[in-house]
This record gives structure tokens, sequence and C-alpha cells, in this order.
């Protein structure tokens, strides 16, 4: 099948012959004919599988089609991170630069009178995230009683509860006749009872693939006992030939954590820079350019990068703490092997992280290969990590004691039904608190005695 017998516009055509897309993907296949025919379509499809263009050629075909017929229809598309807005804006000037449409930009850390003179002219598609849209609401600087099309793209996460406010605020202020488009790589059970809400009788296509990273990822888990294992491995998987080939995205839990990897990489002498919340627009424009310019090879962010970043040429991703809800592993690691090229993602687990692990697992319907990497167990590895509460496994009542090298019985830190303890008898934990007498200093040496004042004298000791 080809983009002609999908019956698109000429103009379409001939930016997508520019493009060397010659047919389209089998998201696409499915998504652009009854987009064009005005009805409500939830898309679910992996990462990597063309899904901008599933709902971009459509709508761009349905608004020159409406400017021929002298009607004024508009395009609203929602995007949850900055830089996925950015990517589907130029895609959005890619696919109609033939068409002589105009598309505003509209999100925050950038300047926000530019993009109040954008909106003064007629535009024709807006991509924007949330937020800097509600802005402009309230500002009365946009007005969407136009927009007849309107695009959730990372539905999962426009409809979870920190987003879904903001999108009831949009969709209230849109036509009631609107066209609703959703489009995912993961749709939970709760979200898509949710998408009832807010489309008409919508044509769910939904591909085998679907929920699941491509085929062509190859996975591997690298077990470690203590997480300062994490970074000489690091190093050696960023030595490695196969790494060295392409460039490398890894994902921290925390902002100050990517910084903080990012730096101690230059240090060793990998080129690297870090993506975060907490830096500017126009910082984060710089390094997203450096690292699709090929000029940094490592790029270390959170999950602002782990949706809807296309650049093909990561190789590798390295998920250097596991995110904390399944479907984010699956937006993280599709950014690699995308548009059917081979890719590797690797993922450090601690044995605290497996239950985050099992859930991965379970979305994905298999287990993930253990990496040869993993270094062997060692006896003290786990220690932190034990069930707690005395050796048989049953709850005593009775404060669990231990005894120190010198012999004194004290009290230790309880954690469930069971106490950890370093060799000198001190409590692994800062939360050490014995269940009687003086409160122990955390790391001091040696247990204070108890000590009682003297009674008073009275008549009948005498």
């Amino acid at each position: 099948m080809s983009f002609e017998s999908l019956g698109l516009n000429p103009d379409l055509l001939r930016a997508l012959s520019d493009l060397n897309h010659n047919s389209p993907t089998p998201i696409q296949k499915q998504t652009i004919p009854p987009i064009i025919e005005g009805r409500d379509v939830l898309g679910v499809a992996q990462t990597g599988s063309g899904k901008t263009g599933g709902f971009l050629l459509p709508s761009l075909h349905r608004n020159k089609r409406a400017q021929g017929d002298r009607v004024r229809h508009q395009i609203l598309v929602l995007s949850p991170t900055r830089e996925l807005a950015g990517q589907i804006e130029r895609s959005a000037r890619e696919y109609g630069k033939y068409l002589r449409s105009r598309t505003v930009l509209l999100v925050g850390g950038t300047d926000m009178r530019r993009q109040m003179d954008n909106l003064r002219r007629p535009w024709d598609l807006a991509i924007a995230t949330p937020g800097r849209l509600i802005d402009h609401m309230q500002r009365g600087t946009i007005s969407l009683s136009h927009v007849h099309t309107i695009v959730l793209d990372e539905a999962d996460r426009m409809l979870d509860m920190g987003f879904l406010p903001d999108v009831e605020t949009v969709l209230k202020a849109l036509p009631a006749d609107r066209q609703t488009l959703l489009f995912t790589a993961t749709l939970p059970t709760r979200i898509q009872n949710l998408t009832k809400t807010y489309q008409k009788d919508p044509v769910l296509i939904r591909l085998e693939t679907s929920g699941a990273p491509p085929v062509s990822i190859d996975q591997e888990v690298v077990s470690i006992g203590h997480g300062s294992q994490k970074w000489g491995l690091l190093k050696t998987i960023l030595t490695e030939p196969q790494t060295t080939e392409g460039q490398t995205l890894i994902f921290t839990r925390t902002k100050r954590g990517a910084e903080e990897l990012s730096d101690s990489l230059l240090r060793e002498g990998f080129p690297s820079d870090a993506l975060h919340g907490d830096k500017s627009q126009s910082q984060r424009n710089r390094v997203l350019s450096r690292f699709r310019a090929g000029q940094t090879r490592i790029l270390v962010a959170t999950d602002v990068a782990a949706r809807g970043l296309d650049i093909d040429t990561v190789t590798c991703v390295v998920n250097y703490d596991l995110p904390q809800s399944p479907e984010d592993y699956v937006h993280r690691i599709g950014r690699t092997g995308r548009a059917g090229r081979s890719g590797r993602a690797i993922s450090f687990c601690h044995p605290a992280d497996r239950p985050l692990l099992r859930d991965i697992e379970r979305l994905l319907g298999n287990a993930v290969p253990i990496s040869p990497l993993s270094p062997p167990p060692s006896s003290s590895s786990n220690r932190p990590f034990r069930s707690s509460g005395p050796r048989s496994g049953q709850r005593s009542d009775r404060p669990y004691r231990t005894e120190d090298r010198r012999g004194d019985s004290r009290p230790s830190f309880r954690s469930g039904n069971r106490s950890e303890s370093t060799g000198d008898g001190g409590s692994d934990w800062k939360r050490d608190r014995p269940s009687s007498g003086v409160r122990k200093p955390y790391g001091s040496a040696a247990p204070r005695p108890f000590r009682t004042a003297p009674r008073p004298a009275s008549n009948q000791d005498s």
C-alpha cells in the first residue's frame, strides 16, 4: 500500500516524497482513513511505529480540504513534554511545507511575548503543553472556538492524574462537535476506561505488538547487590564496542542524579550532557541540539526524555535507575531500535528494585534476561534488604536484641520484624531508637549505661 492509495492531498504526498517516506507504517495504514472521515480514533502502537505521522498527515489533509471550502478548521495537539512538542512541530513543518499552513508552538520556558505575537495572526495547527496553553487561555490570547480536531499524544500520560485537570479545562473550551484523537504506546485499563468520557464512538486501533517494545531491542538486566557497583559497570558498558558505535541515553530517577552522573562521566573522559526539568528551555534545547548533531555521545536524562524523543543514532539505553511504572520502562527503552533498527536496553536492578522489575516483566509478558555483566552474588550484598525479624521468621512480642563484640546486650532498630546491626553492635540505620533508656547517638563507639538518681533519704530508711 502507498500513501497515494490513502487519498492524501498531493502537497502532502510531495513532502513525503522529499522525506523518502514511500509507504505508510502499519499504524498509519489503519488510522489515516478513519481520521480523514472525521471519526474519533484511539490508536495504540509500540514506540517508533510512526504514530506522529498517523495523526498529523490526515489532520493536515482535513485542514487543507476545509481551506478549499472556506471553512476555518484548526488543529490542536497536546503533548506532555516540551521536547516531544518540539519534535511534533518539526514533523508538522516537514509534512506541511507545501500546504501554506501556519504552525505555532506553545510551550513553557520560552518567550511568552513572541508566542502572543504568533497567535495574533491566523494559525492552522497549534502544538502545546497543557500548562502554557492554559496560560494563554487565561490571558485571552488564544481562542479555541474553531478547533475541530484535538490530538492527545502520549494519551496514557495526558490522562494521568497529574495532567487530567488541565486536559479537562482545555476540552471544555472546545466545540462539542470536535474530533478527538488519542495516541499512545501503552494503554492501562484505567486509562482506556477514561477515554470513553472524551470520545464519541471511537475507532480502536490496537496493533498486536502494542504495549511492548520493538523486538529489535535486546533487553538485559544487570543484577547488582549494592548501588556502588553501578558506576564501574556503567563505565564497562560505555567502553564496549557495540556501545561506542552509536549514542547512549542513560535514565536516572532524579534531576540531581542526572546532573551528578553526567559530571562524573565528564571527569572520566566520557563526553556527556544532562537533560532534566531544572534546566531552562534554552539550555534543554542546546543539549538536545548537540545530542542530535552527534557532538555529545552520552545523554543522561530523567523521564523528560522518555517519550517521543526520536534520534536514529541512539543504539543503547541504560536504565541507571529503574522507573517507577512499567509503562515508563517501555517508553524509555523505545528511544532505541526505532523504525526497525536494532538497539540495546540495559537496566540495573538492585534487590530493592525487584518489585519494579516484576511489574515490568508482567507488562512485557516475559522475563528480561539476566546480563552476563551481573557480578556474582556475595553473602553481604543483600544484607540491608533481608527479611526483618527474628531468625526464625516469626514475629516476637519481645524486642529483638543483638550482642556486640564487647558482649553488651543492646536493642537494635526494628524494621518490620527483624533488626539489622553492624559488626560493632551499632545499627546500619540512622533511625536506630532503643526501646528504653538513653538514645545512643548514631555511630558512637559504645553504649551509654543507664543512670538513676539516688533516692532521697527518709525517716523510715534511717
